[in-house]
């Protein structure tokens, strides 16, 4: 029985549709190579199938402009991957193609076209923060808010898909905004609370929504890092921002370990920013609890998943160490003849075993060749 929702598509549109389509998935096997040749290649194969879809029968067949918008965005995406100047200015203009197609899409028909909306202002934003030419952080914003509307009406349809597109929406608003000049950090912190809303209770299985939760941590902690240099906190709201930053980094850091145990090995970069953070916030206000979260995360011997072989965790590990050593000496010799003195000397110590300890992980990290 034949679908009266579809309209009937006539022989030789259909073939046209199916031979932009078959160029289209090449070129996101090329896309996802992403490497420099295959993204130009690709965006020759992405122009190859908006072309042979651009003279379809759009307005009898609004499947044909559906298809028409992956094209253009999907340029976009490889032109942003790239990266130049120009090739992120005709990125910016596959976008504004893409949403002259939007425009034109009967949204109340499928929710499929409100979810294509909430990527193309996402992507538009995502190009715009790569250029960052003056202003383009700002418009960043307006395409990242745009972006939260349109996910928000997905995410209201489609509960359980609607997560990980509504929660990077809110996770990308966050970041826009800790970049802006000055950076607005409450409202970033507003973001990033929004995003993590949505993703703690999906993170311990969806590897997708778990990154997307990583990096809303992220920026969290540079937002309540802006939000302590403020000079008229209370000592309340000092502890407050604290607790809540340490809170933060401990619980990405322990959804990192879960991963890396599970073999996921796309956390490691930004977990190493957030462990950074980490340790500056134990080396400035907790250095008590330093060493404990030191070897917690690189110590196998400590926590099942610990990042033993990160070197760039062990050099910001090594970093906040030292500065602390050289705080409790400081602090030592001042309180000599005192009843510190004792609790001085027992932490100076605790920081000696945990960098040979660390020095001792470092060793037995295998050689990276140079091949």
């Amino acid at each position: 029985m034949q679908n009266m929702d579809l309209p009937t598509v006539p022989a030789d549109a259909s073939r046209c549709d199916q031979q932009a389509n078959a160029r289209l998935l090449h070129g996101l096997t090329l896309l996802e190579e992403n490497t420099p040749a295959s993204l130009r290649e690709a965006v020759r194969y992405f122009d190859d199938a908006i072309e042979l879809r651009r003279h379809l029968p759009l307005v009898e067949n609004c499947w044909f402009r559906y298809g028409l918008i992956a094209g253009w965005m999907n340029r976009g995406d490889a032109l942003t991957r790239l990266g130049s100047a120009g090739e992120l200015g005709e990125a910016l203009r596959s976008y504004d193609e893409a949403f002259t197609q939007l425009r034109e899409l009967p949204m109340h028909e499928s929710s499929l076209f409100i979810k294509r909306l909430a990527i193309a202002w996402m992507n538009r934003g995502c190009t715009l923060m790569k250029r960052a030419t003056p202003g383009d952080i700002v418009t960043a914003t307006e395409s990242f808010r745009e972006a939260i509307a349109a996910a928000e009406n997905f995410h209201s349809a489609n509960r359980d898909e609607g997560v990980p597109l509504l929660a990077g929406a809110w996770m990308n608003l966050g970041n826009a905004l800790i970049q802006r000049a000055p950076p607005d950090a409450s409202l970033a912190r507003d973001a990033a609370r929004a995003a993590l809303n949505l993703c703690r209770p999906v993170e311990p299985n969806e590897v997708g929504v778990a990154e997307i939760g990583l990096k809303a941590r992220h920026i969290l902690c540079q937002a309540l890092a802006q939000l302590l240099a403020g000079d008229n906190l209370v000592s309340a709201q000092r502890d407050e921002l604290l607790t809540e930053a340490t809170d933060a980094v401990d619980e990405g850091m322990a959804l990192a370990r879960a991963w890396e145990l599970r073999g996921a090995k796309q956390f490691r970069s930004p977990v190493a920013e957030l462990f950074r953070f980490g340790c500056r916030v134990y080396q400035i206000h907790h250095p008590h609890f330093l060493a404990e979260f030191l070897l917690e995360n690189l110590d196998p011997a400590r926590s099942d998943g610990a990042f033993a072989s990160n070197l760039q965790m062990h050099t910001s590990a090594m970093d906040a160490l030292w500065h602390s050593l050289a705080e409790f000496q400081r602090e030592g010799f001042k309180a000599v003849n005192t009843p510190h003195f004792a609790g001085i000397l027992e932490q100076l110590r605790e920081l000696r075993i945990t960098e040979e300890r660390l020095a001792k992980l470092r060793r037995e990290i295998p050689a990276v060749s140079s091949l």
